[in-house]
C-alpha cells in the first residue's frame, strides 16, 4: 500500500544513506635535518579533486541545487553548489618542524555523499509516486593544517587522517 497524497499536488526530495568522510585534497611531508626549529610558508601539493553534482538513475525534472540543499539540511554543513570543484593547485601552508622530525603539511574537506529520490503528488493522483531517484555529492569548507608525524594526533581528525595517509 502506498503513501495516499491527499489532496496534495507537488513534488520534494528526500535523501538516504548520507556519508560525511573526510578527505585529503592536499598533503606533502617535510623533514627538518637540522637542529633547530624550521619554520616556513610550505606549498602542499594536490592530491585529490571533489566534485559536487548529482547522478541521475531514472527521471527528469531535477533540481541539483534541491537535492544539495536536502543534503545540506541533512548535515547542518555549508555545502558547495553544484558543478563546483576543490582546487587542483597547490595550497601554502605555514608551519614549524621541529629538529630531525617529520611534518605533514595537508588541506582537506568533508565529503557528503547520499541517495535521493523524487516523490510527487499530481493532479487527479491518489497515491505519492517516486519519480526520480541518484546519487549527490558536494563538499564542506577547506581545512588547513601540519600534522607532526611522532606526535598523536586527535581521533577523527583532519590531522589524524593526513598523518595516517602521508607519514
Amino acid at each position: 500500500m502506498g503513501i495516499p497524497c491527499d489532496g496534495y499536488v507537488g513534488s520534494w526530495y528526500a535523501v538516504s544513506n548520507v556519508a560525511k568522510p573526510k578527505k585529503i585534497t592536499h598533503a606533502t611531508r617535510h623533514y627538518n635535518g637540522t637542529s633547530s626549529d624550521m619554520t616556513s610558508n610550505y606549498t602542499t601539493g594536490h592530491q585529490l579533486t571533489l566534485t559536487a553534482g548529482i547522478t541521475i538513475t531514472s527521471g527528469s525534472s531535477i533540481s541539483a541545487s534541491a537535492i544539495i540543499g536536502e543534503l545540506e539540511a541533512s548535515t547542518s554543513m555549508s555545502l558547495a553548489v553544484s558543478g563546483s570543484a576543490t582546487t587542483s593547485s597547490s595550497v601554502s601552508v605555514t608551519a614549524t618542524v621541529k629538529p630531525k622530525k617529520y611534518v605533514v603539511t595537508y588541506a582537506g574537506r568533508v565529503q557528503v555523499t547520499g541517495n535521493w529520490i523524487k516523490q510527487t503528488c499530481s493532479s487527479g493522483g491518489s497515491m505519492v509516486v517516486t519519480s526520480g531517484q541518484g546519487t549527490g555529492k558536494s563538499f564542506h569548507v577547506q581545512e588547513v593544517g601540519a600534522a607532526q608525524c611522532d606526535i598523536t594526533q586527535p581521533s577523527g581528525s583532519m590531522a589524524a587522517l593526513a598523518k595516517s595517509q602521508y607519514c
